[in-house]
């Protein structure tokens, strides 16, 4: 895939975890896209970092002690854990906000 193609995919996945916390209340999360980076700040200031990784065309998270490697999924449609595990990025993000900060989101 070609770098610009690869930093579309990852800007459209941002720019969307970005819009779902839109309306949330942001002393509960609070979402930042700047220079190609997405924080998401939840309560207790507990930073949750999405990086986009152009050499291997992945997307990295970071959050507390754990992380994750996204690639995009065979079918174009969406991103995967790199580790077998089915994990999905979007959902990945949607439950972190339930189990952090008791908010839900959708990401469309």
């Amino acid at each position: 895939m070609e770098e610009k193609q690869y930093r579309q995919l990852v800007d459209d996945a941002f720019r969307r975890i970005d819009a779902a916390f839109e309306n949330i209340d942001p002393d509960l999360a609070e979402s930042t896209f700047s220079q190609g980076t997405l924080t998401i700040v939840f309560r207790e200031k507990q930073e949750l970092v999405l990086s986009p990784q152009a050499p291997t065309r992945q997307i990295w998270v970071a959050f507390r002690d754990r992380a994750w490697h996204f690639g995009l999924r065979s079918d174009g449609d969406g991103w995967v854990d790199d580790r077998g595990q089915g994990i999905d990025l979007f959902a990945l993000i949607a439950d972190l906000a339930r189990t952090t900060a008791g908010v839900t989101v959708t990401i469309r």
